[in-house]
């Protein structure tokens, strides 16, 4: 009689079986409109984001090593990221969504507000992203951001805006981001990585841009920080048709009130902490063509004699340095602001014209 083997037949058996359980079960359901709109979201935007990777080099110990980051393509050709994540990099690549890697080059920086934009050759972008406005945003939004934190691509978090509000504190990098401004508080943290990714709204659209250097000035635990995107975006406008940035600028270097020594300033009549006084000045700047003032010190570098001190930009009282950049920044070429300054013991206007940045 001829015998049927046992263990084949029941291995058989056992996998048919496995096979029927799995298409039985049911597919995972998407049940809320949140949940729908968060995967096809995920769906359309993932291919157009990247991560950015290259070597540099440690300014403390000379030693070399590897930088991620990540950033999203804005047109067929073109990504923005940070210019935190780029500055001074070597071997500058990014890695699309499926793996593939490419080349990439800096086409424009903008370090006032830690802009860049990278060129990729050799690449169509998979997908380009949408700009949306970050006007009016109110808090409570449902907001999705993609990043490659500690080099792990383009992984996805939820969270909303928790609000938007001035920076508590300003960057640890005197150059870097200083003419932001407000920024958009996400209750999302930036990891390291994550800088230069998209922060979208349930319709795919851009509204701000991930800044782990911000976030860790903000002085706030568990929030992320985002670039507004209608700052980003003007940025973008600009370097691309001008080559740099056309916020307004002043051409001064400053001093808080708070920086410098009391006694001097009530030697000028003055009493308050408020303001920002006008240390050194560029030629040629918008601070010098109005006649601004700038301190004197002696040979030692030590102040003899107080420069302007800056209270009020179109009458709005401005408290310290960092809002006299920022304030000024709002402006365009052209533009005429009234500044209201503490010489010699008594307030005097001067206006400003705005040019274009060299």
């Amino acid at each position: 009689m001829h015998r049927i083997p046992l263990l084949p037949f029941a291995l058989a058996t056992v996998v048919a079986a496995a096979a029927w359980w799995a298409l039985a079960q049911p597919t995972p359901r998407l049940t809320t409109p949140d949940e729908i709109a968060r995967v096809e979201v995920l769906r359309r935007s993932l291919p157009g984001v990247v991560l950015v990777q290259g070597i540099a080099q440690d300014p403390t110990t000379g030693n070399e090593g590897p930088v991620t980051g990540s950033g999203f393509f804005y047109s067929p050709s073109r990504i923005v990221t940070n210019y935190h994540v780029v500055s001074g990099l070597r071997d500058l690549r990014v890695t699309l969504n499926d793996g593939r890697e490419f080349p990439a080059e800096i086409v424009a920086l903008d370090r006032g507000i830690d802009v860049a934009i990278l060129g990729v050759r050799g690449v169509v972008a998979p997908a380009t992203l949408a700009w949306g406005s970050s006007q009016s945003l109110p808090p409570g939004l449902s907001v999705l951001v993609i990043g490659s934190p500690f080099g792990q691509r383009n992984l996805a978090s939820t969270g909303m805006l928790a609000g938007i509000a001035p920076l508590s504190a300003a960057s640890d990098n005197p150059e870097v981001g200083q003419e932001i401004g407000d920024v958009l508080y996400i209750d999302s943290r930036t990891e390291q990585g994550n800088s230069g990714g998209p922060v979208l709204d349930l319709q795919g659209r851009v509204i701000g841009l991930m800044d782990a250097v911000l976030a860790g000035a903000s002085g706030i635990g568990g929030y992320g920080v985002a670039i507004p995107a209608d700052l980003v975006r003007q940025s973008i406008q600009d370097l691309e048709r001008f080559g740099v940035p056309q916020r307004g600028w002043l051409g001064a270097s400053l001093v808080d009130l708070g920086d410098l020594d009391p006694l001097l300033l009530r030697g000028v009549g003055l009493v308050s902490s408020q303001g920002s006084m006008v240390d050194k000045i560029e030629r040629g700047s918008p601070a010098a063509n109005a006649g601004l003032r700038a301190a004197q010190r002696d040979a030692r570098g030590r102040l003899v004699n107080l420069g302007d001190i800056i209270l009020a930009i179109n009458n709005k009282a401005v408290k310290n340095k960092a809002e006299v950049t920022q304030t000024i920044a709002r402006f365009r070429p052209g533009d005429r602001v009234k500044l209201i300054v503490w010489r010699e013991g008594r307030k005097i206007e001067i206006t400003l014209t705005m040019i274009a940045r060299r």
